[in-house]
């Protein structure tokens, strides 16, 4: 006898719909995803995954809040500060200039600085932290195409792994890995700073996801099937 298939419970179903939205968001990892309870604030989740050293979780949630170019910025001191810190790897020249193209779009976002980013991220290597940063300005602009084609806008968020991600690969870029978890969070709390500098957590969820909506409205215009003609 076949036995009846059992659905696991939701764990973020008592969450109001803007929570809910940023830990799907988010993707907390299951040990911090256990941690979650209704009546926390954002502060105090924060604080409760990093006092149980939830440090990957925490990391995402505050680049599931940061708008691109502050998360671009936060992301470039990350990659910076792995190719400078005792123990890290010596970084390349492509490196090097990779930080340097990224740094130019951070103080120009144009279209211009956009692509000289992606260029130098790909010669330094997408699996770098430097590379995954200009990965995300690439994702941020308005169109993934080449600059002589129509636009083709990226989808949604599609630069938010890309923030978490070359946070958490920065921190890891060390020999010795008991310095990991301490440089991760010197990394979170440089995050959230700026997440305080955005007006604290609740006016940064509210920000992210006003910019979410609208940009989901622009991509489902920009892909929508034309309109069949008239017989």
């Amino acid at each position: 006898m076949t036995a009846p298939l059992v659905v696991a419970p939701d764990p973020l179903a008592a969450l109001s719909p803007l929570m809910r939205w940023l830990l799907e968001r988010t993707k907390p990892d299951e040990p911090a995803l256990a941690l979650v309870r209704p009546e926390l604030t954002l502060d105090a989740l924060y604080a409760t995954w990093m006092e149980h050293e939830q440090l990957a979780s925490a990391i995402r949630l505050i680049a599931a809040v940061l708008p691109p170019r502050e998360s671009v910025w936060w992301v470039w001191i990350s990659a910076r500060h792995a190719t400078q810190m005792a123990g890290g790897t010596a970084p390349t020249a492509a490196v090097h200039a990779a930080l340097g193209a990224v740094e130019q779009w951070i103080v120009r976002p144009d279209d211009d600085a956009r692509r000289a980013a992606w260029d130098a991220g790909n010669a330094a290597g997408l699996d770098t932290p430097v590379g995954m940063a200009a990965a995300a300005v690439f994702l941020s602009g308005t169109t993934i195409a080449p600059a002589h084609l129509p636009p083709i806008p990226p989808p949604p968020a599609a630069a938010l792994p890309m923030i978490g991600g070359a946070v958490l690969l920065a921190g890891a870029m060390n020999e010795d890995a008991t310095q990991i978890p301490p440089t991760l969070a010197a990394f979170a709390a440089q995050g959230l700073e700026i997440v305080r500098r955005l007006g604290g957590w609740d006016a940064a969820v509210q920000q992210a996801y006003a910019t979410h909506m609208r940009a989901l409205e622009e991509y489902e215009r920009a892909t929508a099937a034309p309109a069949p003609k008239p017989v």
